[in-house]
């Protein structure tokens, strides 16, 4: 009788065992997920169910949370620049309307260029920098949507 208890209650220990085991090991970062934009927490860390940014017909998996956050600053970054660069064209035909003036005199021309020059310079740096931080964070989102680093 101990002996068919004690089978039972074993059997049982590996029956329950069985159940939680599986639900526990769906949840594995860069693992398949079913339900998107569902949250969880993975070794500590917040993973979002989501497709990865950087995986061409990517399916939901699960990514940690600064996989999508440096993909959103990437995009940001990379709508910056190109409204900087449009900026640059804008003042250029700014510029190239003022140079048209044939009531200008020389000296006025000149002040034209002085200002033309220090104004494209500083475009260039502002447009230099706001590329570089949109290609940083597209280095930040590829080693973070990089699964098993």
């Amino acid at each position: 009788m101990i002996k068919r208890l004690l089978t039972v209650a074993i059997a049982s220990l590996f029956m329950v065992g069985s159940f939680i085991v599986p639900a526990e090991a769906a949840n594995k970062a860069g693992g398949t997920c079913k339900t998107a934009n569902k949250k969880a927490k993975i070794g500590g860390f917040d993973y979002i169910c989501q497709k990865n940014p950087t995986v061409k017909r990517a399916k939901l998996t699960w990514l940690i949370k600064e996989c999508l956050d440096s993909n959103r600053q990437y995009l940001s970054g990379k709508q910056a620049y190109a409204k900087k660069l449009q900026e640059k064209a804008e003042l250029l035909a700014q510029f190239a309307a003022a140079e048209a003036d044939t009531s200008l005199t020389a000296a006025d021309k000149e002040e034209l260029a002085r200002s033309k020059s220090a104004l494209l310079d500083t475009f260039d740096k502002l447009s230099k920098t706001s590329k570089d931080m949109y290609e940083m964070a597209l280095t930040v989102r590829d080693l973070a949507c990089t699964v098993g680093i």
